[in-house]
């Protein structure tokens, strides 16, 4: 498998594309981070002085680890019974160490990780999870205070896991406490004389968005629908069916609409994908079939819309697995040489991880280095998990979003099934209480210390029977790597860079943060 491609793939995201330039809006929100420094503060610790390797020569320390109760593995259905047992059970959870002091380059110790940051690779967008119905729903069985400390749980980047990318749902997913619903229900509507948000207030997703924004304004919103209006449709109703030709129009119009409904609200759409899953007909909730071909064109008619309006919000293609993309991008995108117009009407591919492998984004950069890729839903469990985000990053994602945020133990606060264990689990004795799981304290390993505008670096990947890793140099000048434990036995490492290195052991089954300045 491959997990670092050879050399940064020939060009760089295009400027001034409609007026979507990622490097722009990374260029203004990083400047704020590099000049405030890196205040690396756990929770609990807001306005804390930042410990740690600013000039020191030393690196910084933060562990997270798995639980070692029986019975509670990552991804185990017994956390939704007993999540405080679990919990009693994990050594660390964002647990700063004591700094690690530099030594000149000499003897190996384990496994060694070259980490060269002269060698940059992609610009990170944000890390984050989704803000979907059934977490917004959870959050608002809550008392206010309760759901704000939540809220500063997950965004705050300071007492916090300082996350600040969120997926929303434009109208309801198949993670959705209220009946499915989309902005212009009822009666063919193509003027859309009916549409509106109204549900999305109803529903406190409008308050808990701003709420979010408020802890953390750097909070990076996108999103997208799982259905059209069933009028848009061959089979009129939410679940399954092909989008009609003859509505690309009206609903690219829709999209330019809630764009605008949203800002009326104070709350700015970074981003869209045309549509969630266009391969997808699912069988019991929203979801909608659409080709290549059709997505092209729909893209086409988004980016004319949003251009006519004056509106900056990018659009990313796709959005569904690895497994297809590479042959969905050539009917979106076309092919090197022969490039479509959607090519140029989009900023990047969005992608999901349940088929196929995250090698695949690597070739689509290659393919069209004009664009971005991001891996835009999967939970990941575990250090496995956390690896699985290092693959998804050493592969050029500019990106992380985990997907559902919150359930409660009956796993009821959704429509069907019993999904996995979410990053936060709510208690039905007390919908005021809720815990942390692990995965919690993995996801913000790369969120509190790989700021917006990193760049990744190259470093040696390792391996899955010692440790992995990946590498960033931060707007501010530091280096952060994440390095990963899989395995069941403490493992020694040497971390080297620049002509001197540090040597190290991790905890069976911990991932650690190590961050000093070049």
């Amino acid at each position: 498998m491959s997990h670092t491609p050879a050399g940064p793939a020939s060009g760089t995201p295009a400027e001034g594309r409609g007026g979507h330039s990622r490097r722009n809006f990374l260029a203004l929100t990083t400047a704020g981070a590099a000049a405030a420094g890196s205040a690396l503060l756990m929770p609990g610790q807001a306005g804390a002085v930042p410990r740690g390797p600013r000039g020191s020569g030393a690196a910084q320390v933060t562990f997270s680890s798995e639980s070692t109760a029986a019975g509670f593995e990552p991804k185990s259905g017994t956390w939704y019974d007993d999540p405080a047992a679990g919990l009693a059970a994990v050594a660390h959870r964002l647990s700063p160490q004591d700094d690690i002091a530099f030594v000149p380059a000499g003897d190996d110790s384990g496994q060694v990780i070259n980490v060269d940051p002269a060698t940059t690779y992609q610009s990170v967008l944000g890390i984050g999870t989704s803000m979907e119905d059934s977490t917004v729903y959870a959050l608002s069985l809550m008392n206010a205070g309760i759901r704000t400390k939540a809220l500063r749980a997950l965004f705050d980047p300071a007492a916090g896991a300082g996350f600040n990318l969120t997926r929303i749902c434009f109208g309801t997913s198949d993670f959705s406490q209220p009946a499915f619903y989309t902005y212009d229900d009822g009666a063919a509507d193509p003027d859309l004389a009916n549409f509106s948000i109204q549900k999305d207030i109803d529903n406190q997703i409008i308050a808990t968005l701003k709420e979010a924004l408020e802890i953390n304004p750097d909070l990076v919103v996108f999103g997208t629908t799982w259905s059209a209006p069933v009028w848009m449709k061959d089979n009129n109703s939410l679940i399954g069916g092909h989008l009609l030709d003859e509505y690309v129009p009206v609903f690219a119009k829709y999209y330019r609409m809630t764009v605008e409904a949203y800002a009326e609200q104070g709350i700015t759409i970074h981003a869209v994908t045309p549509q969630n899953e266009p391969l997808n007909a699912a069988s019991n909730y929203p979801s909608m079939l659409i080709s290549a071909e059709q997505e092209g064109r729909l893209l086409d008619a988004m980016h004319a819309e949003f251009a006519e309006a004056g509106l900056s919000t990018e659009i990313w293609g796709y959005d569904h697995n690895f497994g297809q993309a590479e042959d969905y991008a050539a009917g979106l995108y076309g092919t090197p040489g022969a490039y479509t117009d959607a090519y140029s009407h989009s900023t990047a591919i969005a992608l999901h991880d349940y088929s196929g492998d995250p090698s695949a984004m690597s070739r689509l950069k290659s393919d069209y280095p004009d664009l971005d890729v991001i891996m835009t839903e999967r939970m990941v469990w575990g250090t496995e998990g956390a690896d699985r985000i290092a693959q998804y990053l050493r592969n050029w994602s500019i990106g992380y979003v985990a997907w559902a945020t919150m359930l409660d133990q009956n796993r009821q606060s959704q429509q069907f099934g019993k999904p996995d264990p979410t990053p936060l689990i709510q208690s039905l004795a007390d919908r005021n209480t809720y815990w942390e799981l692990p995965e919690y304290n993995f996801f913000a390993q790369y969120a509190k210390f790989v700021q917006r505008g990193a760049q990744r670096v190259d470093s040696d990947y390792g391996s899955a029977d010692t440790v992995t890793n990946v590498a960033f140099l931060n707007p501010d000048g530091t280096v952060a790597t994440v390095v990963i434990n899989q395995t069941d036995a403490d493992q020694d490492f040497t971390l080297r860079s620049e002509g001197r290195q540090i040597t190290a052991t991790l905890p069976a089954k911990t991932t650690g943060t190590y961050v000093w300045q070049r």
